[in-house]
């Protein structure tokens, strides 16, 4: 939804609230007239009830943004209840504060009975709840709708090339077997590497979920032909490191990709000192994965590529493919760039 519709219902609302309490408070007497047998009843309302009446709202308004786009913003990635009913408690007495505050310092009665009061705060309470997971749900659909727009792009895609693997693949085998007659042993594993990585990427990522050691096996494969590219003089130090039990776990394909990519981009530079270090440990059916790589003076912050998958659909993807089951941390110390993921894997 757009912020100036979103805006114009919002203000809709808050008019709406001020003319039912204005309505339902601020009688000042009532005189009931009998004109040829007919009762008709003749209200009469103050209007010295409208600042004190917009100071309540003022106050609950308070208690509404807060929740909505305060506590209840954080509350879906750390699931904590007693930090939110706190939270909740304190804004609660800051909107009564504020509600006591100005009605003293104007010197106004209070506008609304205590029982109504107390079902005001319920209200506006509820409402905070009831906007919040709507705003959410809404945000939620428009990326779901967006992923599977790309999703729909990315197989048509797909299938206008399809003839190219084939015909690559019989490339890089005649290719395989030239090294091979000529004795050259490093070109030749470089071509069966660089196979094997595109035969994943082309035909088993198109799984849903894959077994996790088979997307570790393609992780240090492509480590080990983005190592190719360096030599000694580059002084570069690549480490990759597997530990735990992950033989019955199964993970989104190449859902790992563009964190080793982003490092073996922005970490490495020829002639320059430098390091890789990537990890992945397996606790209790959860994958730990880390990647961290150099950064250097002349470069304030990492960034992906934007034509490629790059870091920021990566967390789209975990969003939508683990919702409540990952937690994802990318940040800059003062000469690394890491990334920490903790992800939930069951055996699909």
């Amino acid at each position: 939804m757009k912020l100036w519709m979103e805006t114009i219902l919002h203000l809709i609302f808050w008019v709406l609230c001020f003319w039912i309490l204005y309505s339902a408070l601020a009688f000042e007497s009532l005189e009931v007239l009998v004109e040829n047998g007919i009762e008709r009843s003749i209200y009469t309302r103050n209007p010295a009830a409208v600042p004190t009446l917009a100071i309540v709202l003022a106050a609950r308004a308070l208690l509404f943004y807060g929740l909505s786009f305060g506590v209840l913003s954080r509350f879906p990635e750390h699931r904590q209840w007693r930090p939110l009913l706190a939270q909740l408690a304190l804004l609660v007495a800051a909107s009564y504060l504020v509600e006591w505050g100005l009605l003293r310092a104007l010197n106004k009665p209070p506008a609304v009975p205590p029982g109504i009061d107390i079902l005001l705060y319920l209200f506006f309470t509820l409402a905070a709840f009831a906007y919040r997971l709507a705003k959410d749900w809404w945000r939620n659909e428009r990326l779901r709708a967006r992923l599977a727009e790309e999703k729909l792009t990315a197989e048509l895609n797909y299938l206008k090339a399809q003839l190219n693997p084939h015909f690559l693949f019989n490339t890089l085998n005649n290719l395989y077997a030239l090294a091979e007659r000529e004795g050259n042993e490093p070109l030749s594993e470089g071509i069966a590497g660089l196979a094997e990585l595109m035969r994943y990427a082309v035909y088993d990522s198109r799984a849903d979920y894959v077994p996790l050691a088979k997307e570790l096996h393609f992780l240090q494969r492509m480590v080990e032909m983005q190592s190719l590219r360096f030599d000694d003089e580059d002084e570069l130090a690549v480490s990759f490191q597997v530990s735990g039990r992950y033989e019955q776990l199964k993970i989104a394909p190449l859902l790992l990709v563009p964190f080793v990519e982003n490092a073996f981009k922005h970490g490495v530079r020829y002639g320059r000192q430098s390091f890789i270090r990537l990890e992945a440990r397996v606790e209790n059916r959860k994958l730990y994965f880390t990647a961290s790589n150099t950064v250097y003076e002349d470069q304030a912050r990492p960034h992906e590529d934007g034509g490629g998958i790059g870091l920021e659909n990566a967390r789209r993807r975990l969003k939508l493919l683990y919702p409540e089951q990952h937690q994802l941390e990318i940040k800059q110390q003062e000469d690394t760039f890491l990334v920490n993921l903790q992800l939930e894997l069951d055996g699909r």
